[in-house]
C-alpha cells in the first residue's frame, strides 16, 4: 500500500473519530445509555428481519441483472457474493467495497469478471438514480418540514453535494452501461501519447459491454422495483427501530425520506461510508421535528450498527474468497 493510500485512510478515520466525538458532545450520553437499556426487544429483533430483507432484496436486483447478462448461476450464489460485497462496501469509502461483488462472483461461481462487472454497474447506475431522485425529493420535503430557522444551510449545502455525487456516478454508469458514447470516448482516448495504453487495455471490456447493452436494458424496470422495494422495506425496519428507542415523533413518511437523505452522506468519500456524518445527519433531522437528542442519538447509532451485523451474513463468502481478493487488489497494488 502506498504511503498517499495509508495518508488518506489516517485522514479518514481522523474524520470520523472527530464528528462522533462532537456528536457525543452535544448528547448527554448516559441519557442515550438509559434509552439503550430500555429498548424494546420484540421491536428490535423485528427491525433485525427487515434490515436483512432490504439486503436481500439487493440481492436479488443483482442476481436479475446478472440473469440479463446471461449469467445462469443459483440465486443464493448471486445473494451471498451481494451479502460480501454490502458488507465490504460498510467498511470503505463511499461504499466503493461493493464494487469487489464482481470478484466474489468470479471466485465463487466462476462468473467472468467482466460481466459480473457489467450487471454490478447495470444495478448501480439504476440504485444511483433512485438514491439520488429519492434524495431531492426528501431534501425539498425537510426543507419545508423543518422550521426554517432550526434548517443549518451548511446540511443543506452537503446535502445538496451529496445528491449531485450520487447523479454523477448514476450519469457515469449509465454512460459506461447503457450507451455507445463511453466506448467511443474510450477508443480516442487511447489515441492520446503515453496516457492512450491505458485506455486500450479497456477494449476488451468494452466490446463484452457492447454485446450485454440490449439485454440488460430488458432488466431495467425489473432492476429499479426491487431497488424501490428495498427502500420501503429499511424504512419498515428503521421505522419499528425508531418505536423501539421510545421515539414515537418521526411518522413513517418522515423515515421514508430520511432514509435515503441521510444514506446521501455515505457516497461522500470522506468517512468510511459515511461513518459519523450520517449518524450526525439523522440526530439533527430528528431533533428538528421534535424527537429527544439522547433517543435520536441511540437510534442513529443503532442503524449503523445494524447495517454492519445485519451484512455479516457476506462474512462466509468473503471467508471463502478471500485469497481471491487480496490476490486480485495485490496485482493492482503492484501494477499502481
Amino acid at each position: 500500500m502506498s504511503l498517499k493510500r495509508i495518508l488518506f485512510l489516517l485522514l479518514q478515520v481522523t474524520i470520523s473519530i472527530v464528528v462522533l466525538f462532537l456528536l457525543f458532545q452535544g448528547v448527554n450520553f448516559e441519557d442515550t445509555l438509559d434509552v439503550f437499556a430500555l429498548i424494546d426487544l420484540p421491536l428490535f429483533i423485528s427491525s433485525i428481519l427487515f434490515f436483512v430483507l432490504s439486503s436481500l432484496t439487493v440481492g436479488l436486483a443483482l442476481h436479475t441483472t446478472l440473469k440479463s447478462c446471461g449469467v445462469t448461476i443459483p440465486l443464493s450464489s448471486s445473494i451471498s457474493a451481494s451479502y460480501g460485497g454490502q458488507l465490504l462496501s460498510d467498511i470503505t469509502p463511499a461504499k466503493s467495497g461493493y464494487f469487489a461483488t464482481s470478484i466474489l462472483l468470479h471466485e465463487l461461481r466462476q462468473v467472468s469478471m467482466e460481466k459480473g462487472l457489467m450487471s454490478v454497474m447495470a444495478m448501480g447506475a439504476v440504485n444511483f438514480f433512485i438514491k439520488a431522485i429519492f434524495s431531492a425529493v426528501s431534501l425539498i420535503y425537510f426543507l419545508n418540514r423543518i422550521p426554517p430557522d432550526l434548517m443549518d444551510p451548511s446540511l443543506a449545502n452537503a446535502l445538496l453535494i451529496g445528491i449531485s455525487l450520487l447523479l454523477i456516478g448514476g450519469v457515469g454508469l449509465t454512460l459506461l452501461v447503457w450507451t455507445n458514447y463511453m466506448p467511443s470516448l474510450i477508443m480516442k482516448l487511447s489515441n492520446i501519447p503515453y496516457i492512450g495504453k491505458l485506455f486500450r487495455k479497456l477494449e476488451p471490456i468494452l466490446e463484452i459491454f457492447n454485446k450485454d447493452q440490449s439485454l440488460l436494458k430488458k432488466s431495467v424496470k425489473k432492476t429499479a422495483l426491487l431497488i424501490i422495494s428495498s427502500i420501503f422495506i429499511f424504512t419498515v425496519g428503521i421505522f419499528l427501530l425508531s418505536n423501539a428507542v421510545d421515539m414515537s415523533q418521526p411518522s413513517f413518511i418522515d423515515l421514508l425520506f430520511m432514509g435515503p437523505l441521510t444514506a446521501v452522506f455515505m457516497y461522500v468519500p470522506v468517512t468510511f461510508a459515511g461513518l459519523g456524518l450520517q449518524e450526525a445527519a439523522y440526530v439533527f433531522l430528528l431533533t428538528s421535528i421534535g424527537a429527544l437528542e439522547p433517543n435520536a442519538l441511540a437510534f442513529a447509532l443503532l442503524v449503523r450498527i445494524l447495517f454492519i451485523t445485519t451484512d455479516l451474513v457476506g462474512l462466509p463468502s468473503l471467508i471463502k474468497t478471500g485469497t481471491g481478493l487480496v490476490d486480485v487488489f495485490n496485482t493492482k497494488s503492484k501494477k499502481e
